[in-house]
C-alpha cells in the first residue's frame, strides 16, 4: 500500500485524531493494523498511535507496550472498532 492511501484509509476512520504525522486512537476505540499480503496478513492489535515517517510507519501497540516499525509496501489494512457497550440499538429490538 502506497502511504498516501495508508493516510486516507487513517483520516476516514472514526475514533482516530491526526496531529501532523501522528495518529493516535481515541479511548474505547480499538486500531488493529495488517502487515504482509492478503491471506497471509499479521494483525498487529490493540495499536495506541501510529507514526508515519517518509518510508516506514511505526505502530505502538498497547500490549506490552511493543512498537513495530513496517515499509508501507508491507501494509495490507485496518481494522477500528468502536467502544463496546455503546447503548444503541441493535436489530430485532427495542
Amino acid at each position: 500500500m502506497e502511504r498516501l492511501t495508508f493516510e486516507a484509509m487513517l483520516d476516514a476512520a472514526a475514533g482516530i485524531e491526526r496531529t501532523g504525522s501522528q495518529y493516535t486512537v481515541q479511548d474505547g476505540f480499538s486500531l488493529s493494523v495488517y502487515i504482509g499480503e492478503p491471506g497471509q496478513a499479521m494483525e498487529v492489535s490493540e495499536v495506541a498511535s501510529l507514526q508515519l515517517h517518509e518510508a516506514f510507519c511505526e505502530a505502538t501497540s498497547r500490549e506490552h507496550h511493543s512498537v513495530y516499525c513496517v515499509e508501507y509496501s508491507s501494509l495490507h489494512g485496518i481494522c477500528v472498532r468502536p467502544p463496546s457497550g455503546g447503548g444503541g440499538r441493535r436489530a430485532g429490538f427495542e
